[in-house]
């Protein structure tokens, strides 16, 4: 079988389990990943015949794929600003939301020496992505769970960015801060009532911990977490959070942070983050 043949094997298989213009994505990256063949290239090939062992490659990412196994996980790293970040199932993949919320801290922090603390740190791609930014930034990171913990030590170990990593319970009522700056966070803060309505390779595959929140309390991160920054003495808090909330949210964290409380909009138009200062 050519390449050009299986590519339709590929959409055949996989077609009642994802749109078109995801099975399009999906596609290049895999051919990337097995052949090393980018969009521009890949098509030059239809005519070249795949080896045994290629077709079993691709034959068990497709399997994978038809339980909603994100890709990431399946060839294990996924890309974040200017990072190439190692990901698992302990990690969320990051969002392209979450790279604005990184260009938000850095368009209102302008100083040079900042104590930076990223709480929920996950696959370190927030504060990874601040370290490699402003590298005269001290940024530290947080996460509840020592494997995610270790993915993210992997990848500032691999882009040797200097960056301590801690394990951190934000609930906890003796949870204490660091002194710091600016404290980030994309906590958890989707209601639990939500979860049947979300995409498969979410409900299947990534990490509950990192996205839910019980119903009858959906702020208590960004309660917990303001009120810890508060103790901490850092002048500036930055949240991602759910764009429907927002003035639920925002009148819920007046009552702890008595400075300024500001909504910003992502880039396709909803109310997606706080920045308190």
């Amino acid at each position: 079988m050519n390449h050009a043949q299986f590519r339709q094997y590929f959409y055949q298989s996989l077609t009642q389990y994802y749109s078109q213009s995801e099975l399009m994505e999906i596609y290049h990256w895999c051919v990337e990943e097995l052949h090393g063949w980018n969009r521009s290239t890949a098509y030059a090939h239809n005519t070249q015949l795949l080896s045994e062992t290629e077709m079993n490659a691709w034959k068990k990412v497709i399997e994978r794929l038809k339980t909603h196994e994100p890709v990431q996980y399946i060839f294990e790293h996924a890309y974040f600003r200017n990072l190439e970040l190692k990901v698992t199932p302990a990690t969320l993949i990051p969002r392209p939301e979450t790279e604005e919320l990184v260009q938000l801290v850095l368009d209102f922090e302008t100083e040079e020496n900042l104590r930076v603390m990223d709480i929920g740190s996950g696959s370190g791609c927030i504060p990874l992505s601040l370290k490699q930014e402003r590298p005269s930034w001290n940024v530290s990171g947080m996460d509840i769970s020592e494997d995610a913990l270790a993915i993210a030590i992997q990848n500032a170990n691999a882009m040797n960015l200097d960056i301590r990593f801690t394990l951190f319970d934000a609930l906890q009522p003796d949870a204490v801060l660091p002194a710091c700056d600016v404290v980030v966070s994309n906590p958890p803060y989707i209601p639990q009532h939500l979860l049947e309505n979300m995409d498969e390779n979410v409900k299947k595959h990534e990490p509950y911990l990192a996205l839910f929140v019980p119903d009858e309390k959906p702020f208590l991160f960004f309660e917990a977490i303001t009120q810890g920054a508060i103790k901490a003495g850092a002048r500036s808090v930055y949240f991602e959070t759910h764009a429907t909330e927002m003035t639920e949210l925002k009148a819920s964290l007046s009552a702890i942070w008595k400075g300024k409380i500001a909504s910003h909009f992502d880039l396709s138009g909803k109310e997606r983050f706080l920045r308190l200062s």
